[in-house]
Parts: C-alpha cells; sequence; structure tokens
C-alpha cells in the first residue's frame, strides 16, 4: 500500500459532512495516513459552509460529501469561490464530471478505503507542485477520462409463468414494502424485482427518476400535479390508475423542486 509524500508541513483540513459516522471514519482514515494534520473545521450543512467559508479561515484543503442534509455541495459551490482544492466524497458515481468543474483534486466513492485517502493526499502534493497551466491541463484530461454514466434501460420481469422486458418509458413508480422492492408500470401492474431503492438510485437516471421519501421513486413522467402538504411536505398525483399516497419527505422537498425544473 502506497503511503502519503511527506512535504513538513502540517496540512490544514476542512470537512464537509453530514454523517456523524461518516465523518469519524473519515478522520480515522486521514489520522491513519500518517500525514501530519489539523482538522480545522467540521460542517454538515449547506447554511454552516456558507458561514464558515465567508470568513476567509486558513485552510489548505477540503474533503466535502456531494450530499448534505439541506442540499447538495454544488448549491454552495455556486454560490461562492473557494480557491483551495477539494477531494469529493459520495455514495454515487453519476457526479463525477460536475464535480471536476470545480477545484477538484479527486472523486472518492463511498466507503472510502486507506489507499483512496492516500492517493487523493498524493496527488494534492504533486498539484501543489505544478505550475498553473499544468494544473489546469491535468483537470481537462481527467474531466476527457471520465466516461458518461451508463444507466438502466429496462428490468426484466415474471407474469405469471412468463418474462417480460418493462422499459424504462412503461415505469410509473419503484416502491419498497416489507423488505421487497415492487416495479410499478403504466397500467397498474406491479413485479417484484431484486434491487433496493439505495441501488436503484445509481442504475437510474437521475433526470427521469426521484426517490421522493425512503419508500418511494417515482418517474417525472408520470407525475400529473404537485400539491401543497402539511408538515412543509408535498403530495404529488400520477397520471396512472396506480393508487398509493405519494408524499414527498421534508427534507428533500427542495433537491425535488429543483428536480422538476430540471435543475441537478
Amino acid at each position: 500500500m502506497n503511503s502519503v509524500i511527506k512535504m513538513g508541513k502540517l496540512l490544514k483540513i476542512v470537512i464537509v459532512e453530514d454523517e456523524p459516522i461518516s465523518s469519524a471514519y473519515l478522520k480515522k482514515l486521514i489520522n491513519d495516513s500518517g500525514i501530519e494534520h489539523e482538522i480545522v473545521a467540521e460542517l454538515d450543512s449547506i447554511s454552516d459552509c456558507l458561514i464558515f467559508f465567508s470568513e476567509q479561515p486558513i485552510y489548505d484543503i477540503i474533503f466535502m460529501d456531494i450530499h448534505l442534509g439541506d442540499g447538495t455541495c454544488f448549491e454552495l459551490l455556486n454560490s461562492l469561490t473557494i480557491e483551495k482544492p477539494i477531494i469529493f466524497l459520495t455514495t454515487f458515481d453519476s457526479y463525477a464530471i460536475e464535480a471536476f468543474r470545480y477545484n477538484s483534486i479527486d472523486y472518492i466513492l463511498k466507503p472510502a478505503k486507506l489507499q483512496d485517502i492516500n492517493d487523493a493526499l498524493n496527488k494534492y502534493w504533486s498539484f501543489k507542485k505544478v505550475d498553473e497551466d499544468e494544473y489546469l491541463a491535468r483537470m481537462d484530461q481527467m474531466v476527457s477520462s471520465i466516461s458518461t454514466p451508463k444507466y438502466k434501460k429496462r428490468f426484466l420481469v415474471r407474469v405469471r409463468n412468463k418474462l417480460r422486458l418493462v422499459t424504462l418509458n412503461q415505469i410509473t413508480c419503484f416502491y419498497s414494502d416489507e423488505g421487497q422492492t415492487h416495479l410499478v408500470d403504466k397500467s397498474g401492474n406491479n413485479h417484484i424485482i431484486d434491487y433496493t431503492l439505495e441501488r436503484l438510485e445509481e442504475l437510474l437516471d437521475p433526470e427521469q427518476f426521484f426517490r421522493i421519501n425512503r419508500k418511494i421513486t417515482v418517474s417525472i413522467d408520470e407525475i400529473h400535479s404537485v400539491e401543497d402538504y402539511f408538515n412543509n411536505r408535498l403530495k404529488i398525483r400520477l397520471n396512472s390508475r396506480f393508487k398509493m399516497d405519494m408524499v414527498v419527505s421534508r427534507n428533500r422537498v427542495r433537491n425535488f423542486k429543483s428536480w422538476l425544473k430540471g435543475v441537478s
């Protein structure tokens, strides 16, 4: 396992992560890397980040989770200028291209490993040595090397004793019930599939499907109307005859509205 290049400098680190367990695990990996460092701030929301970074703090590098409790980190990065390098961490690989539009030096998929942290920190030290032109050239090369994400196009389901293909444009929603995941087509037919909703978030095109709460993921083509619902939530009415309460969780309302508008 490659160790981190020693540069004889205390590395000042900012961690942006809304899950305490993930934050503690990340700090352990950084400690295990053997790098001399100081955690100057641990932030868990966009609002806290806006306050912290607007005060022009002294730090060297940021470890930043993409999904935070009050939105994605890109909302933060579009609101202010952060010139220091960023190492992004996320559960999904669909944000890689967008991440490298910002001052990114690496993109780590969770759960991170010690080797991932070592590699990212070595990239940081390497980039510190090169001039700006070479740095920008490397960034362009990274972006061009990332392939366009490939999303699932169809599902194979069983109808009695036969197998049938269901394409994405035939799907109304997915929902979880008693440990099983169901696919509902536009005719209201219900099919059990061997994917969790968490796995479907990685396989489905995020422009087409949105997970509105812990148990339901819907297709944008099947949304007939959206109305206000109590406790600052939203209620969805679908085009199909499938009947189920479609309520957007309060903590997903903001991202859901952005999704409806076509804003990532």
